[in-house]
């Protein structure tokens, strides 16, 4: 058989076309990479270590280790559903809660560390000090601190359940909230330092400035406040609803979060409504996380994943097959990963190249999780 020159060409042509399009496909912000069958509602929100593997766990009582590319490398069962967040210690050591009532250390390969029972579920997800202290609450009302073997080293009672997830500050003070409608500041050795009260549930977890002069942190009272290191209130917004949500901050001191009214928000540093945007019905766990380029993402009620403008313009969406109440992390490549109540987590492209250069850019504060100022991988 013969070919015209034109005909060869074209030939040439169409095949080179062809192989460029299967090995670099368009993937515009807020495509779907790939998404993995976790088996039950991915609540919790994923974790990346230091060497790109992401950890989540779900409410089918495994927590998931992947590679990047969604392969999966391991996964642990629990005897209990996963509601909590993954944090991983500088040594590769992932921490997190179930809600049968134990608090897990795994080995980087998946194998058990060490448990720690507690009395009730442990919906919170741990904060991980430099000395290797693990901070972490339970529903049987206890804020809980954990030597790096996974023994007692004190427990401090509130007045209700800790659903809120500790935060550490430079100087080691920890703050968490507790359902009695408080935000406690407790030292290294397990005393009260001080106790700021609300007047409702405080189920959001804090967030921290650089200088640890401010506290920022959500209640069921509708309010999200400002509070000093000394206790004191700097101030607080009023919302419609819950703020369950938990703050994240932006490059330029913007403080974001979500209330149960349906709006996510975005403050000023002295508290003024800087913009606000409807993007859900009144379901809000999810937080947001802020990119290094000031996108903002969060997920909703609405099965919706959601990329936001710094100046508060909806930029896209991705859709999942049910509510969203995981929050997201960006890794340093763009990828953000995040679960959903569909049971599956996404993995989509972003313009960002990793979370923004800021105090808190996002739920736990870093890409491990670790809950705590100038925290890292």
């Amino acid at each position: 058989m013969k070919f015209s020159r034109s005909s060869l060409l074209l030939a040439l042509l169409l095949a080179a076309v062809s192989s460029l399009v299967v090995s670099s496909p368009a993937q515009g912000p807020g495509t779907v990479l790939w998404k993995f069958s976790t088996g039950g509602f991915a609540v919790s929100s994923p974790a990346v270590g230091a060497d790109g593997t992401v950890y989540i766990g779900s409410f089918g009582n495994q927590l998931h280790a992947l590679k990047p590319d969604g392969t999966p490398l391991w996964n642990f069962t629990a005897r209990g559903a996963i509601f909590s967040s993954p944090a991983i210690g500088t040594d590769g050591t992932i921490h997190f809660g179930s809600l049968d009532k134990n608090v897990y250390a795994l080995n980087r390969n998946g194998s058990l560390k060490w448990k720690f029972p507690t009395g009730r579920e442990v919906y919170a997800s741990p904060a991980l000090a430099t000395d290797g202290t693990t901070y972490v609450g339970s529903w049987d009302n206890n804020l809980y601190a954990l030597n790096p073997d996974g023994s007692l080293k004190w427990k401090f009672p509130t007045g209700d359940r800790v659903d809120s997830s500790a935060a550490i500050a430079a100087d080691g003070t920890v703050y968490v909230g507790s359902w009695d409608g408080n935000l406690y500041a407790m030292n290294l050795d397990g005393s009260l330092k001080w106790k700021f009260e609300t007047t409702d549930k405080v189920v959001s977890s804090p967030a921290i400035a650089t200088d640890g002069k401010t506290i920022y942190v959500g209640s069921d009272d509708g309010m999200l406040y400002a509070v000093k290191d000394d206790g004191s209130l700097a101030w607080r917004f009023e919302t419609g609803g819950w703020v369950r949500s938990s703050p994240a901050l932006g490059s330029d001191g913007t403080v974001y979060f979500a209330s149960y009214d349906g709006n996510l928000y975005a403050l000023n540093s002295n508290g003024s409504l800087k913009w606000q945007l409807p993007i859900g019905g009144g379901l809000f766990f999810s937080s947001p996380a802020v990119g290094a380029d000031g996108m903002v993402y969060i997920g909703s009620d609405n099965t919706q994943i959601h990329a936001i403008s710094p100046d508060g313009k909806p930029q896209w969406q991705a859709s999942t097959a049910d509510m969203v109440w995981s929050s997201p992390v960006i890794a340093s490549n763009g990828t953000i990963y995040i679960g959903s109540n569909d049971g599956f987590l996404y993995a989509l492209s972003s313009s960002s190249q990793g979370p923004a250069d800021s105090p808190w850019p996002l739920f736990r504060h870093d890409l491990c999780h670790t809950g705590r100022v100038d925290g890292s991988c």
